[in-house]
């Protein structure tokens, strides 16, 4: 199983991942980079072995699923 990080605006393949926590990274970078591009225009897809694929999460539900999964910011004191 990977997973597929998609522009649905262009329709192109922005890259693959070996597992959802990758893409999921991959969604937080390119939203920070992107503010007003992304994450609207980001699809995540699963893939499985015999090539049939389930969309993950689009738009800002998968932003929000990428801040859920982002690691707790350690370097912040209260």
């Amino acid at each position: 199983m990977w997973y597929e990080l998609w522009d649905m605006e262009s329709g192109n393949l922005v890259e693959d991942f070996a597992d959802e926590s990758q893409a999921l990274a991959a969604v937080r970078e390119y939203t920070a980079l992107d503010t007003p591009g992304y994450p609207g225009a980001l699809a995540l897809a699963r893939r499985d072995d015999a090539g049939e694929s389930t969309w993950v999460a689009i738009g800002s539900e998968l932003a929000a699923r990428a801040q859920a999964a982002a690691p707790e910011d350690k370097s912040r004191s209260a």
